[in-house]
């Protein structure tokens, strides 16, 4: 893979992250839209500048926060606008929760991981293959309801794992 296909790799995996750091700082999805738009613009034009290898999840949050600093800086004349230090402390709490997400994405992963295989398959098939519960019942030979009780106890399941695996992290 070159190195404009990794960056283009790298923006579309970020792009829904992105898009939740800008819209807790500006609460508008509007304007969020616009913003991501804006930072996607940035990032491409300074795709040169990034290093492969570097944390492009710092730099692309980075400009992300720039754009909406030059937001506010245009729209300084409105009645409501945050001031420097609240903004910073909403980027702050921001990067924070993108972190708390990444971790638990991981925890969801290892969880995902200990399934049996079948779970393993009807939980890819529901949700990255979006098929339908009669598809995967009938796949299964299964009714419908069956299989939407395996996938609640599924759901169920992952949800004690993620959070247990939580606790055990925290504690030493």
């Amino acid at each position: 893979m070159n190195q404009s296909e990794e960056f283009v790799r790298l923006m579309t995996d970020y792009q829904g992250r992105l898009y939740g750091f800008i819209l807790s700082m500006v609460c508008d999805v509007n304007e969020a839209n616009d913003l991501l738009q804006e930072t996607n613009l940035v990032l491409w034009r300074q795709s040169d500048d990034f290093q492969m290898g570097s944390d492009f999840k710092a730099w692309s949050f980075r400009v992300a926060h720039f754009q909406v600093m030059a937001m506010r800086q245009r729209k300084i004349r409105d009645r409501l606008v945050f001031d420097g230090p609240l903004l910073e402390s909403i980027s702050s709490r921001a990067r924070l929760n993108d972190d708390h997400y990444q971790r638990r994405q991981g925890r969801l992963d290892d969880c995902l991981k200990r399934l049996s295989s079948q779970h393993r398959d009807v939980v890819c098939r529901f949700y990255e293959q979006r098929e339908s519960m009669a598809t995967i019942a009938k796949a299964l030979g299964r009714n419908p309801n069956a299989v939407g009780q395996m996938l609640f106890r599924i759901r169920k399941n992952l949800l004690a794992c993620v959070s247990a695996s939580a606790h055990e992290k925290v504690t030493p």
